[in-house]
């Protein structure tokens, strides 16, 4: 348990727009966070596994403990979009195991997945003893749901390559890892999903990596991506210098 709450300090929730939140794990008071942990059952979950399934009954939710995981939602077309990041220290699908809804979205692991898995019944009773993380629980969802608004006003102000720089640079500083002079980004994303996390056209979202990487911003090898020069990144996507 101390090793997960750890963990908590180095990785959080990530939407886009949003910057260094506070993980769910590490809001709770030290007596409920060790209770939380030592309910439930531990899971691990390769890369690419479906965690939680969109439509399916929201019998349990997954406190995540190490890696990433990826929220997506099917689009009216029956295509799947990219809506959010989550990782070490943050909840899944809590809000099905509350309202009693099916889920609203399916998570997919991102990387190899350690996580608590902890029965509805079980979560009632934790709320029912630590009333005040049900307030957590819902600032949690008013801050997904407000940055969720405040990136779709971003999506008529800005074009493309102002909206990829802003989501590289927030990737990186939220889930990057600095070697030597850049910061690898690790997430493993594909230009689809890039695409869809800025409600872009894939063919658009090419053209405005293909000029950060010849302007020498960001090196692309393969599927893994680094920043270079993460000063002149934040300014593309119009965010204040690192440390403001």
């Amino acid at each position: 348990m101390e090793r997960a709450t750890q963990r908590t300090a180095q990785r959080g929730t990530y939407d886009i727009g949003e910057q260094r939140p506070p993980c769910f794990l590490g809001s709770l008071s030290a007596e409920a966070r060790e209770e939380l942990l030592s309910i439930g059952f531990p899971r691990q979950y390769p890369p690419g596994a479906k965690i939680l399934v969109e439509g399916t009954p929201g019998d349990c939710l997954m406190l995540l403990e190490t890696g990433y995981v990826k929220i997506t939602r099917k689009r009216a077309n029956g295509h799947e979009a990219l809506i959010a990041i989550r990782a070490g220290g943050d909840l899944v699908g809590e809000m099905a195991v509350i309202d009693g809804v099916p889920r609203s979205a399916t998570v997919t692991a991102g990387e190899d997945i350690d996580a608590h898995v902890i029965q509805r019944r079980a979560v009632q009773k934790f709320l029912n003893k630590y009333p005040e993380t049900v307030l957590h629980i819902t600032r949690l969802s008013n801050r997904r749901l407000h940055n969720a608004n405040s990136w779709r006003m971003v999506f008529g102000e800005f074009p493309v390559r102002v909206r990829l720089a802003r989501v590289l640079a927030e990737l990186a500083e939220n889930h990057g890892e600095i070697i030597g002079s850049h910061t690898l980004i690790c997430v493993d994303l594909t230009q689809a999903e890039l695409a869809a996390l800025i409600g872009s056209r894939e063919r658009a979202v090419q053209g405005a990596l293909a000029g950060l990487r010849d302007a020498g911003v960001v090196r692309i090898r393969n599927r893994e991506m680094a920043v270079l020069k993460p000063d002149r990144l934040r300014a593309m996507g119009l965010l204040p210098p690192i440390g403001r």
